[in-house]
């Protein structure tokens, strides 16, 4: 009998003891398959208190040799597994911190290492209370060769067994060793996991990102798509495919189920650090998990391009296919586009068409043609006996079908969606109390608008970007047609000598019959949490003049507004908003020689007026905005435009999504 003393500080021996039962599992039966185990078998005993009582994790490898236990379980990091190495056997080790018989611990408070390696057999156990002790009992001879690992004492009644589906989450994490190794075999609760009879293929990817000081960082993505019905993952791997952290891929693919391994250098990098448990937080890994996500989403646009081709060819060959040769006819493409997409939705949802003789199949898709081409009452009748919908929805889909594409519909219906996301999200930008505290103007909400310049009228197109006056006049003279000469103008100032930079310079055609008058709109931003004053109100008022002053700005047809845009007015500047006679907002007009006005507006009238623009269209979809969706679109902007509180909204939107 003698005892091991772990030369590591104890609280960070705690840290692994709080693993979630996923990965303690996992680490044990890697920790199986690094001993070259053909076979690992996982099993539980039940208990008086608890119904689970003992955890057994038993393979038939090569064991824990004697002569090298103390060195194993002395130390933390320091494992003979070294990055890139192989096994006797030949396969690939997975990791090198050494850190899986510690997670164990999360489980239960004892555990024992029951070896047989060499001719000898012996045990090693080791308690919670004590993490820095082992006990290594005597050695006896043996013949049999292998590694068992039992957890007693377990203190809770963890959701791990067959019948609570955690097999499944097992085979995600084993998927690619248990398809491509023959000789390995895992039995979870004495049921066989199957992945090789279970996988439908799997498609490798070489990525790599590039950083933003021109560095790239490579991974491998690897595809499983499975036969049967699976929870979709996107798990990210250590070299050696070890799976460390799982989350949702956050892509469509209707009709596929698939698990996706992401494996990279970068991930062993942050797992040396410990820094793995922040990898959704690191920049680096960010980019590259984006790439992979934007990998997985042209995979599965090509396998949905394919299959439908493929069924579509079945039914050519099988002479069911309504359509002959091609056609260059615009309208009859479109037709043909819309019968495929209704055609190939059929044959998805309805077990019932695809097991029907081929007569019926033809005659069905000979119906659906015609209803299509022209516009009778039976495709309602046909969409309610294979997509079910209800009776106003059927009638809808089809007078839909009949005039247009679903791209176009639903291109359509996203572009509203959008636009109403991104105006809840400008709520929560600007408008929220820590938010608009740390919102920036310039490198913030500045280059947000920029983006989004539809928000001040449709018919506006953004030309200066934080340009001064000498440029906004090079715009509107070529806008007008000058010639180069003109296009080199002397400087323009203010009434204080000021270039004055302006934020952003929008412009617009004016529908008339010569098609010849425009309107400009010069927008001036402030930090959301400062309020209008009768100072910023003169600093609009200069730019407005310096354009009214100067003749090369003179222009027949052409209209100038400079608005600015805050969260609130002080009561000087409020009383120069609300003009008798005036139109709300409109702090200055000047007539002569060019149509100038100045105006004042809180960034609630402009929301407003943006969502009356999209009523009709809100209420036609039937969508109403909410937090989550917003922040949702937040996440499509870059982060470096967010407000700090903004971020970590997003983030616990995305834990709890992933919850």
């Amino acid at each position: 009998m003698q005892e091991i003393e772990v030369k590591v500080e104890n609280d960070h021996i705690e840290r692994l003891t709080t693993a979630k039962p996923i990965l303690a599992l996992s680490e044990l039966i890697w920790n199986a398959y690094d001993a070259d185990a053909p076979s690992v078998r996982v099993e539980f005993e039940e208990g008086g208190l608890t119904k689970l009582a003992l955890i057994r994790i038993q393979d038939d490898g090569d064991g824990i040799p004697f002569e090298e236990a103390e060195g194993l379980f002395k130390s933390l990091g320091g494992s003979w597994k070294k990055k890139g190495a192989r096994t006797n056997g030949g396969r690939f080790i997975h990791g090198e911190k050494g850190q899986g018989r510690f997670k164990a611990f999360s489980l239960g408070d004892t555990v024992t290492w029951i070896s047989s390696a060499k001719g000898k057999r012996f045990s090693i156990t080791g308690q919670k209370s004590n993490l820095k002790t082992f006990t290594v009992s005597d050695v006896f001879a043996t013949t049999s060769k292998g590694c068992t690992v039992e957890i007693s004492d377990v203190q809770k009644d963890f959701q791990i067994r067959g019948e609570h589906g955690f097999g499944d989450q097992i085979r995600d994490v084993f998927a690619l060793q248990l398809y491509e190794d023959p000789n390995f075999e895992i039995v979870y609760d004495g049921e066989i996991i199957d992945a090789r009879e279970a996988i439908r293929d799997v498609t490798p990817y070489p990525i790599s990102a590039t950083l933003a000081d021109g560095s790239e960082i490579s991974a491998t993505l690897e595809i499983v798509e499975w036969k049967r019905k699976i929870e979709r993952k996107l798990l990210l791997c250590l070299p050696g495919r070890f799976s460390f952290h799982s989350m949702l891929p956050g892509i469509q693919a209707r009709g596929f189920d698939f698990t996706a391994y992401l494996t990279a250098e970068l991930f062993q990098q942050m797992a040396d650090e410990n820094r793995e448990g922040l990898v959704e937080l690191d920049e680096s890994a960010t980019l590259l998990i984006e790439v992979a996500k934007a990998k997985l989403r042209g995979h599965f646009r090509k396998k949905e391009s394919e299959r439908s081709r493929t069924k579509i060819q079945e039914w050519k060959d099988a002479e069911i296919y309504p359509y002959e040769g091609a056609t260059s006819d615009l309208i009859q493409r479109n037709e043909r586009q819309v019968f495929d997409v209704v055609a190939l939705s059929l044959a998805d949802y309805s077990n019932d068409f695809d097991k029907s003789p081929p007569k019926q199949q033809k005659f069905i898709l000979q119906l659906i043609k015609a209803a299509i081409e022209t516009g009778t009452s039976t495709l309602p009748a046909i969409l309610e006996k294979v997509i079910d919908l209800p009776k106003a929805k059927q009638e809808e889909l089809a007078e839909l079908l009949r005039k247009t594409t679903l791209t176009a519909v639903i291109n359509a219906a996203k572009a509203v969606t959008d636009r109403l996301n991104f105006l809840k999200a400008l709520q929560i930008l600007i408008f929220d109390p820590k938010s608009k505290k740390q919102l920036l103007e310039r490198s913030q909400l500045h280059r947000i608008l920029a983006q989004e310049t539809w928000i001040f009228g449709e018919e506006f197109n953004l030309l200066n970007d934080d340009e001064d006056l000498t440029s906004v006049l090079r715009s509107h003279l070529k806008l007008l047609g000058k010639d180069r000469t003109e296009l080199s103008p002397d400087p323009v100032f203010d009434a204080d000598g000021n270039a004055g930079i302006v934020d952003l310079m929008l412009s617009r055609r004016v529908p008339t019959a010569t098609d010849h008058e425009r309107k400009h709109l010069v927008v001036e931003l402030k930090r959301p949490d400062q309020p209008i004053n009768e100072e910023v109100l003169s600093q609009v008022k200069k730019y407005a003049k310096a354009v009214a002053s100067d003749d090369r700005f003179v222009a027949s047809g052409v209209e100038w507004d400079f608005s600015r845009y805050q969260n609130s007015f002080t009561r000087d500047a409020e009383m120069d908003a609300r003009q008798t006679g005036k139109p709300r907002g409109l702090v200055a007009e000047y007539d002569e020689p060019t149509k100038i006005r100045v105006w004042a507006k809180t960034w609630g009238q402009i929301i407003q007026e943006a969502e009356g623009r999209l009523t009709f269209y809100k209420l036609r979809l039937e969508y109403q905005a909410n937090d989550a969706e917003a922040l949702k679109y937040l996440k499509t902007i870059n982060v470096d435009y967010l407000s700090e509180e903004v971020k970590e909204k997003i983030e616990a939107l995305e834990k709890e999504e992933a919850a």
